[in-house]
């Protein structure tokens, strides 16, 4: 009889442990963090990374599944993160200069955003038909022009150079987004601006369309006394070559683009993140992914155009890659 209930014991306790096991599985699943990457427009350089990044930080990071969001662009991305609504995105250095303190088109400080890691240069692109009698910037006077996606760094770019030119509002401004190479084609305004990473393939295909000019924006920057105002902008080139039949330099001006979080993402979160996508294996994922641009991220460029504060978790990290890490940029 003892015997007996002794094995009924042994049922019963195996019994509880696989209740106890399969109700693990539910709670197991809850238990996974669950972040949001804004990245910018559909097709558009950012989503790229964002997208490449969603999948391979969700295999790399346990318990955490990453996705990704598309946006209007840099400044919302700014403003979405600060409110928490997301945890990171991609934004411009000169949007986190003019948003921390609630400079220029942000309405109030942006206190909750924290910046983790330079990414790649955008470029300015301001691009018109090569046959346009536009040649300069000054010869956009009378007519219509792209600036952008609507609310994106894009066009904010753009019209802080146009209006330190005092050319605001003497050409028409639109915000056709991803619309604009066929509006150019059709003839419905002069040109467009976008400002992504070098190769980007919007303005590839529009090269493959129809033949390009690019505008020397550099020039009327650097007379003009551009870069001292904005210091988070800087000279650099479109080499020749890099788009289909555009077989000469043009000097232009750009900012960089950052990563950055909610300061309440956890710092060790932050960390991790900032561990597997300067690994090796991470520096090849979103080469692949988003092309040779990206050869950019590297620990020497960690900290460029870095102008707000840093999160916690990529001090942490900074300093242990030997960086310094300046005042202004602690968090």
């Amino acid at each position: 009889m003892m015997k007996r209930i002794g094995w009924i014991g042994v049922l019963v306790a195996a019994v509880f442990m696989v209740s106890g096991f399969v109700g693990l599985s539910p709670e197991t699943a809850s238990a996974q963090k669950r972040i949001t990457m804004k990245g910018g427009q559909i097709r558009g350089a950012y989503n790229r990374w964002t997208s490449a990044y969603a999948v391979y930080l969700t295999k790399e990071l346990d318990g955490v599944q990453v996705s990704s969001e598309s946006s209007t662009g840099a400044s919302e991305n700014v403003r979405t993160v600060n409110s928490g609504a997301v945890e990171l995105a991609l934004t411009f250095s000169s949007e986190t200069f003019l948003g921390y303190p609630g400079k220029a088109h942000y309405k109030k400080p942006q206190k909750n955003i924290r910046t983790m890691t330079y990414l790649f240069g955008s470029v300015g692109h301001l691009l018109v038909p090569a046959k346009s009698s536009v040649k300069t910037i000054y010869d956009l006077k009378g007519t219509t022009l792209s600036m952008g996606g609507p609310g994106s760094g894009s066009a904010k770019n753009l019209t802080n150079l146009v209006k330190h030119l005092g050319l605001w509002g003497k050409f028409k401004a639109v915000y056709l987004g991803r619309k604009s190479p066929d509006a150019m084609r059709n003839g419905k305004i002069i040109g467009y601006n976008w400002h992504p990473g070098l190769g980007n393939a919007m303005i590839r295909d529009t090269a493959t369309m129809m033949k390009i000019r690019f505008i020397n924006m550099d020039a009327p920057a650097r007379k003009s006394g551009f870069y001292k105002k904005y210091p988070y902008y800087g000279p650099t080139v479109i080499p020749a070559g890099v788009y289909p039949d555009v077989n000469v330099d043009t000097p232009t001006f750009g900012t960089g683009s950052v990563m950055i979080a909610n300061k309440n993402v956890s710092s060790d979160l932050i960390y991790k993140i900032m561990s597997a996508i300067y690994s090796e294996k991470g520096r090849k994922y979103i080469v692949s992914a988003a092309g040779k641009v990206a050869k950019e991220l590297s620990i020497k460029n960690g900290l460029k155009l870095i102008n707000s504060p840093l999160h916690a978790g990529a001090v942490r990290f900074w300093k242990e890659k030997g960086k310094k890490i300046p005042a202004n940029l602690m968090p």
